[in-house]
């Protein structure tokens, strides 16, 4: 598995969505956390979602329970996008990082996010 750097800055060329301090969202009694999300490099999503980037609010507070919930909400596209049936998980060539860190695979389960964390989903391309 490749090494990358703790910290990247993430544009590549997209304009990042602004975080407003947004406060935390009750719907139905419920608390829901909201955050942006940015998508690179997965065609299928741009079509569905029509920009790379959306606030998105989800029930939850770790990376786990977002993906989860994207997985719920949104069904066989993002599943097409995230899922590799061989592994029974998330893609081995998506990175993730929040507020441009990247966070190991193996941590998915532990990372907390809070209201207004910036989370980005970097599929990994290679060809020649």
């Amino acid at each position: 598995m490749a090494h990358y750097p703790q910290e990247l800055t993430l544009s590549m060329g997209r304009k990042q969505p602004s975080r407003p301090n947004r406060p935390s969202c009750h719907e139905h009694g419920e608390e829901k956390t909201g955050i942006h999300i940015v998508f690179v490099g997965f065609p299928k999503i741009y079509d569905f979602f029509q920009k790379d980037h959306i606030y998105y609010l989800f029930s939850g507070h770790t990376l786990k329970d977002l993906i989860e919930d994207l997985l719920v909400q949104y069904g066989k596209q993002i599943k097409e996008s995230f899922w590799d049936e061989s592994v029974k998980g998330l893609d081995p060539s998506i990175q993730i990082a929040i507020n441009e860190k990247y966070v190991e695979s193996t941590d998915l389960q532990n990372v907390e996010l809070s209201q207004g964390d910036q989370v980005t989903f970097l599929r990994l391309l290679a060809g020649g």
